[in-house]
């Protein structure tokens, strides 16, 4: 089964809005408060300071059917620079390995990136899977820098 990430559609909103229901701990701990209707709405307008609409980009990880959902930014804080929002998956799949592979498609589908910028929160599963993906964690932010492809992109 192969994972692949593609954009969003209006038609994922029920399934991304249940995906943000199954993942409340994770608002919690870096919102403060359980997702809501509004929130994947929301996500449209919300940039980082200095960023574009263009820049904004909201995936959906699929292997038969929907099993993630990364909100990032490109280009920002500088070019060739990667800044994630969110990167959720459903509880009960979580340390299965669906974070890598999705890790490894964001990879495959913007390879000109080097660098990656996450918001750390207090969110302690998240933080042990930025540690095992090699992120440099300094309390705020957690940034990995991605080594240049050996096929030449």
């Amino acid at each position: 089964m192969r994972l692949t990430l593609r954009d969003f559609t209006p038609a994922d909103e029920p399934e991304v809005l249940r995906l943000f229901a199954d993942c409340d701990d994770w608002f919690q701990a870096a919102t403060g408060h359980p997702s809501g209707p509004g929130d994947v709405q929301s996500l449209f307008y919300a940039l980082p300071e200095g960023a574009t609409f263009e820049q904004k980009h909201l995936l959906v990880a699929e292997a038969q059917g929907m099993i993630g959902f990364v909100d990032l930014v490109l280009d920002h804080p500088q070019p060739r620079h990667m800044s994630i929002g969110f990167f959720l998956v459903p509880k009960d799949l979580r340390r299965w390995g669906i974070g890598r592979e999705m890790a490894n498609a964001l990879t495959e589908r913007f390879p000109a990136i080097t660098h990656v910028h996450v918001r750390q929160d207090d969110f302690q599963p998240g933080n042990e899977f930025l540690k095992a993906m090699g992120f440099t964690l300094n309390g705020q932010r957690a940034v990995l820098e991605i080594a240049p492809r050996s096929d030449g992109r």
